[in-house]
């Protein structure tokens, strides 16, 4: 349903799978999420602008608990020897650490708190698992750019995701502004597929992930 990468010119597609499905969907009262943290609001305004933002989900100690193990990641030698850190290009600063909710018991309790996974059951109106995770770092002044992507676009055609029954949650650790590198996002594009030109290069993460 979701063809790119195969010669054709770029184009928009329309999104075919639902944004919402409990609720929304068929889910019945019995299905995981169906009593899901997210009030009918919060649902609302993740159909329409597939995105929200909430605040103070975590308590200010448990953020300094998340702070203090990112840093005892990051200076961690056999972190950085893993196959799971991706360096800056040029430099030896860690970009990302993937796979983080398997390496840290810390950030594996958070993957599964009812406040994330709950939110994600409710959202998907079924069970959940993760398809990736990972700490972004993005070192001040020297840290390359994330470029605009669709997650789900790599995921379909790189690992074979067969549909948009998926989403990201981001725990902001730093404040983020507009002299910071914030992540932003367009409102109503979750509603369209964008397919690529070309072809995937052979191991293409290794590269596009810096």
């Amino acid at each position: 349903h979701y063809p790119s990468r195969n010669g054709n010119v770029s184009c928009f597609i329309d999104r075919i799978d639902p944004v919402v499905y409990t609720r929304r969907h068929g889910a019945d009262a019995d299905m995981p999420g169906s009593n899901g943290p997210l009030n009918q609001s919060t649902l609302d305004d993740y159909e329409r602008d597939g995105f929200v933002i909430l605040d103070d989900v975590f308590t200010e100690d448990e953020v300094a608990l998340f702070q203090t193990e990112l840093d005892v990641l990051r200076a961690s030698p056999d972190i950085r020897r893993c196959d799971a850190v991706i360096r800056e290009p040029g430099s030896d600063d860690v970009r990302s650490i993937f796979r983080v909710h398997a390496i840290s018991a810390l950030f594996q309790k958070l993957s599964v708190d009812n406040r994330l996974a709950g939110s994600a059951q409710q959202l998907l109106g079924d069970q959940v698992y993760i398809h990736q995770s990972r700490l972004n770092f993005k070192p001040g002044f020297r840290g390359k750019e994330f470029y605009w992507h669709s997650d789900f676009e790599t995921w379909h055609v790189e690992d074979g995701m067969p549909a948009m029954r998926a989403l990201s949650m981001s725990v902001t650790l730093a404040e983020n502004s507009a002299l910071n590198g914030p992540l932003l996002l367009i409102p109503g594009s979750h509603k369209s597929y964008l397919s690529c030109e070309g072809a995937t290069p052979e191991k293409n993460f290794r590269t596009s992930l810096k």
